[in-house]
């Protein structure tokens, strides 16, 4: 429900699932982020990432988090930590790349 925009609903579902979870961790933080609640959001991903620093999708939306804060530069470093894990052919480095690069193109940078 959460990659389909449908946040709130999401976020129901997800408060039922198990908080520990590092995947439930991270779709709560893409839904509550979505929802425009950035700050909230990175709590969770830093909980997610706490409990599996591995997991490249938290990181590609804790960069996303941080670009939609204006701070490109923690985004970047996800964007190191990424590639450290998965290289820089992996979708998250890829997705990531492309949003630090139209962040930077937007004149926000």
């Amino acid at each position: 429900m959460a990659k389909t925009g449908e946040y709130d609903e999401a976020l129901k579902v997800l408060a039922a699932g198990d908080q520990s979870d590092p995947r439930v961790l991270t779709m709560i933080g893409f839904a509550t982020r979505h929802l425009g609640r950035v700050g909230e959001a990175l709590g969770y991903y830093q909980k997610a990432l706490a409990a599996n620093p591995n997991m490249t999708s938290t990181r590609q939306y804790l960069g996303e988090a941080f670009l939609q804060l204006g701070e490109p530069g923690k985004a970047k470093l996800e964007l190191a930590e990424i590639a450290k894990r998965c290289g820089t052919s992996c979708v998250d480095y890829r997705d990531l790349s492309s949003a630090i690069a139209a962040y930077e193109t937007s004149g926000k940078s």
